[in-house]
């Protein structure tokens, strides 16, 4: 019996009723320990209890291990998985395990850390460091968190340290067009604008390969002039090995791909290859910035520091938001250097271009990211939506003229419209109060029509009203009436 892992419900606990006992090792007297497990569910205590009863099976031992300190689980958690990371996920990691010990503790045992203390620490958490400091987390840093602690918990629960992930009941916040910052979609019109104010060949280059590939900017100011295919046709992004005197560069998430390039881009590209110096070897870095980059990798290599492909982008946005004031750009959002990039995804997701080609094109590890631009609604497609019900009024056009003109003609029996466009009235006056409406609606459509700026007359022109508002003389007669309905 005492291999055996048993279920027990005790009604006299209310919470948790269900009770999953079992055995541990016996000592050197002979007697073993007895262990007890809760459960709320009897469907959750049947799991545990054939998960433990499979693993006695398997010849896993009885005795409960050591409760593993939050600390020690973590460094253990980066000597493991460090190799596996690019230098900024390793940073993000190391992060977290900062701001967990920070909050629960280094000596914390990791089995304490609850559903609800780990909902307490992220909902809790702030900006670390820099001009920001104490400030509340963007959604997007917030959700990264919470997808890196899943992460990190499930490996604890992989290997033995928990029973459960406390961090799995947790829910994404929503980061959509409401829930985020605006991002200015960069029209086509703009984008030629900004080519015009663009100061110079490099800086066309650049925003040409930024708006028609979508790389994002620390991949374009790591491009060799190997990167460029022209005779094919091609953008290659691909990794590259670090050197004594150039930096290396890591494609995120170990996509490389490439891209094709219309033909304005192969353009700029031919005329920048024919007259930029080649004393860089990173074909949008000018000799001057390249020397200061070469500085910066021997002291990262001097100091064992990390590098990042970011490190080659400095103070950029500045410049690209003044070229865009000067272009005559009207921000409808926050223009960032991303936004070049997620145009370009948005372009290619209202052309109707299938996802799985987008996301190739982009390099996204998950097609969920590109899905998110396919379910962006632009403006473009609000006024195509408007378009499918213009085509409605056809077919009615005719009748509401003629409703239109009966009225006009009612109105004729009671008041006189002079070719000159004065009402005169006849010998009643009754007719002031069912022309009153008529009358302001006509004034205010001659008015919204005219196609001079001079204020209206006091005399309406014929000319300025409805087509079945207009005077025309009546055939074989000398008096004038109001113009029949169109003709289809």
């Amino acid at each position: 019996m005492k291999d055996k892992v048993s279920i027990v419900h005790d009604r006299r606990k209310k919470q948790k009723p269900w009770l999953v006992r079992y055995y541990g090792e016996s000592d050197e007297n002979g007697k073993a320990r007895r262990y007890c497990k809760a459960f709320r569910l009897k469907r959750e205590a049947e799991e545990f209890q054939a998960s433990l009863q499979a693993k006695f099976d398997r010849g896993a031992t009885r005795a409960k291990p050591p409760p593993v300190s939050l600390g020690a689980f973590c460094r253990k958690y980066l000597e493991r998985r460090r190799s596996e990371w690019r230098e900024k996920t390793r940073l993000h990691i190391e992060d977290l395990c900062e701001r967990l010990v920070g909050f629960f503790g280094a000596e914390a045992p990791l089995d304490r850390i609850t559903a609800d203390r780990a909902s307490a620490f992220w909902t809790s958490q702030r900006v670390l460091r820099g001009k920001r400091q104490g400030k509340e987390l963007s959604r997007y840093t917030r959700n990264r968190l919470l997808r890196d602690s899943r992460t990190l918990f499930k490996y604890a629960e992989a290997w033995g340290f928990l029973a459960r992930n406390p961090f799995d009941g947790e829910k994404l916040l929503r980061v959509g067009k409401h829930a985020s910052k605006k991002w200015h979609y960069l029209q086509p019109g703009e984008y030629r604008a900004l080519l015009r104010a663009a100061p110079d060949l490099r800086w066309k280059v650049l925003y040409a390969l930024a708006y028609t590939s979508g790389a994002r900017f620390g991949e374009l100011f790591n491009l060799t002039a190997d990167s460029i295919d022209l005779e094919r046709r091609r953008l290659l992004i691909t990794s590259r090995a670090a050197g004594d005197d150039l930096p290396p560069f890591h494609v995120k998430d170990h996509e490389d791909r490439e891209i094709p390039l219309p033909r304005h881009t192969l353009r700029l590209l031919a005329g920048w290859f024919r007259v930029r110096d080649k004393r860089s070897p990173l074909i949008l870095l000018t000799p001057e910035r390249f020397k200061l980059v070469q500085e910066r990798w021997r002291e990262h290599r001097r100091k064992g520091k990390p590098w990042l492909n970011d490190f080659l982008v400095n103070n950029l946005l500045v410049t690209v938001r003044r070229h865009a004031k000067w272009a005559g750009i009207e921000l409808r959002g926050i223009l960032t250097l991303h936004a070049f990039r997620k145009s370009f995804a948005q372009r290619l997701a209202d052309s109707g271009l299938p996802m799985n080609v987008v996301k190739e094109l982009m390099g996204h590890a998950s097609i969920s990211t590109t899905a998110e631009f396919y379910s962006t609604v632009s403006a473009e497609q609000e006024q195509r939506a408007v378009e499918v019900f213009s085509t409605l009024g056809k077919a009615t056009g005719c009748r509401l003229a003629a409703d239109s003109v009966q009225t006009a003609n009612r109105m004729e029996n009671d008041a006189q419209l002079t070719p000159g466009g004065v009402l005169r009235p006849k010998r009643h006056v009754g007719w002031l109060s069912g022309l009153k409406t008529s009358l302001v609606t006509a004034r205010t459509y001659a008015n919204s029509h005219r196609r001079d700026s001079n204020p209206q007359p006091a005399v309406y022109k014929t000319a300025a009203l409805p087509v079945e508002l207009q005077w025309r003389p009546r055939p074989g007669g000398s008096e004038g009436g109001f113009a029949g309905p169109c003709r289809a």
